[in-house]
């Protein structure tokens, strides 16, 4: 069904994609010429003012699995929220073979899905709002950000009222048992539940709670944690293997061999300076040749340790004076990880001063598919609305005090930062002084080395978004944070042991 009217200056509804109190449209920005999902409701329905308040606080939730809510219109009628494009995608699809067959997925990564929904109606409740139940007819995928919630507020809990959070977790438990045994729990006589042998052990636990009466979870955040702790324990389907290894590990796999031919090398070019000692037993006293021989442990940077081998007749006395030669001890260098005692989110110029609190959570979870992300902006330049907003690196007071390198893993295209480094917890921008390095037009993930100084904290200043994301806008997500310091570093000649010859 196509509406051919024209809705608005900037807005053409185009399919209706499904009816009801409130309709879905297939939509056209012109302005941007891309395409976006519209829904609206009749104005002065009760349906419609409800629409129309919880569009205005939903449109501040920033969530990668939640439809962002791009802008609302008035129609002569009716009133129109926008959105994202919905994906075409289903997950609802990958439960069903090409012959019309349910097909059950691998605890693992039916676990991992869960999770990702479950992550964003944790965002959801924290803002204040309750989804109604969500379902895998209405959860697709999207490439650049994961599995996405298609449905609820302020759409569907503007028809089911009250939408409640019991009910989420309910549908959470529901969600992950059909992915797994490929059909919803059958309740008992009693008005228990039974779970599928097919659900693993060490899952069915944490369903069985979420859909008690007498004993659920009391909120998402606590299922969600439950979920995290035990998909490690789930064995891996072969297609639900992810290597995360950061650009440094995967540096250090070709890197090793790259060492032994090197060690090689430099220990036949020992051998030849042992031959090419004369033989002459007048020799006044025995040499000493010193070898470089880098280490080859891939875990160990490529620096060179010296050793001292003997070589020549047995010694002779003399009574001329040798000098002393120093030799630096043999110590092996040693990347080492800084712990960290937290990391902030810095806004200095937004209204309430924070940026996505509560997805700090998300850095450094071992999990790349997840990270803490900035807000969205219609620019790269944050819609000129500021200058840049940061994260606040506060290193443990028990760790190194100086650092060197800093690593950041990041699916992000485009983006740009600068990095400070203080000897205090400093919260103002002027405060930081000057930035220490800087990355521009960074494709990902990026490693930074800092000039070696003692720090307390570290500012990761974001100055641009990066490329514009196919759903729309601009925003920097940060899954991983690492920093840290070279050790076992001779300082100086005074820490050497001297060689006599």
């Amino acid at each position: 069904m196509t509406d051919p009217s024209v809705t608005s200056e900037r807005y053409e509804r185009r399919e209706l994609l499904q009816p009801g109190a409130v309709e879905t449209w297939s939509g056209l920005d012109r302005t941007l010429n891309r395409p976006v999902t519209i829904r609206r409701s009749a104005a002065d329905s009760e349906i419609g003012h409800r629409l129309r308040l919880q569009a205005k606080a939903l449109a501040r939730v920033e969530h990668h699995g939640l439809l962002h809510i791009l802008d609302t219109y008035d129609e002569v009628e009716h009133f129109a929220i926008v959105t994202e494009q919905l994906p075409s995608k289903l997950l609802v699809d990958e439960l069903t073979a090409p012959n019309g067959d349910i097909k059950r997925l691998a605890a693992s990564e039916a676990v991992r899905i869960v999770i990702a929904v479950t992550e964003a109606l944790a965002v959801l409740h924290g803002s204040g709002f309750a989804h109604g139940g969500v379902d895998a007819d209405y959860i697709g995928w999207r490439a650049e950000v994961g599995w996405v919630i298609l449905n609820g507020p302020p759409t569907d809990d503007a028809v089911t009222i009250p939408a409640t959070r019991r009910a989420d977790l309910m549908s959470v438990a529901v969600l992950a048992h059909r992915l797994i045994a490929g059909a919803a729990p059958q309740r008992r006589p009693d008005g228990t539940w039974e779970l599928d042998p097919a659900v693993p052990d060490v899952v069915a636990p944490v369903l069985a709670r979420a859909i008690s009466a007498s004993d659920p979870w009391p909120d998402v955040p606590s299922m969600l944690l439950a979920l995290r702790s035990v998909v490690d324990d789930l064995p891996h389907a072969d297609d639900d293997r992810t290597d995360r290894r950061s650009v440094w590990q995967a540096e250090r796999h070709w890197l090793a061999p790259v060492g032994v031919l090197v060690a090689a090398a430099a220990t036949l070019v020992g051998i030849a300076l042992i031959i090419e000692q004369p033989e002459d037993a007048d020799q006044p006293a025995a040499q000493a040749v010193a070898t470089i021989v880098p280490s080859v442990d891939p875990s160990v940077e490529s620096r060179p340790v010296v050793t001292v081998a003997p070589t020549g007749s047995p010694a002779a006395t003399t009574t001329t004076p040798q000098p002393t030669v120093p030799v630096p001890t043999t110590v092996p260098l040693r990347r080492v990880p800084v712990p960290l005692e937290s990391i902030t989110d810095f806004d200095p110029a937004g209204d309430d001063r924070v940026e996505h609190p509560e997805r700090l959570i998300f850095i450094n979870n071992g999990d790349p598919t997840t990270g803490w992300s900035t807000a969205r902006y219609s620019t790269r330049n944050f819609g000129g609305l500021k200058d840049g907003v940061g994260l606040i690196i506060v290193l443990a007071p028990d760790g190194p005090p100086r650092v060197d390198r800093l690593a950041i893993d990041s699916p992000t295209v485009g983006w740009s930062i600068e990095v400070y480094v203080s000897t205090e917890r400093n919260r103002t921008l002027i405060d930081w002084g000057s930035p220490v390095t800087a990355a521009a037009d960074i494709t990902g993930s990026t490693t930074l080395e800092l000039p070696a100084a003692e720090a307390a904290a570290l500012l990761v200043w974001i100055t641009d978004l990066g490329d514009e994301l196919p759903s729309g806008g601009h925003r920097v997500t940060v899954s991983r944070i690492e920093v840290s310091t070279t050790s076992g570093a001779p300082e100086a000649p005074t820490g050497t042991d001297a060689v006599t010859p």
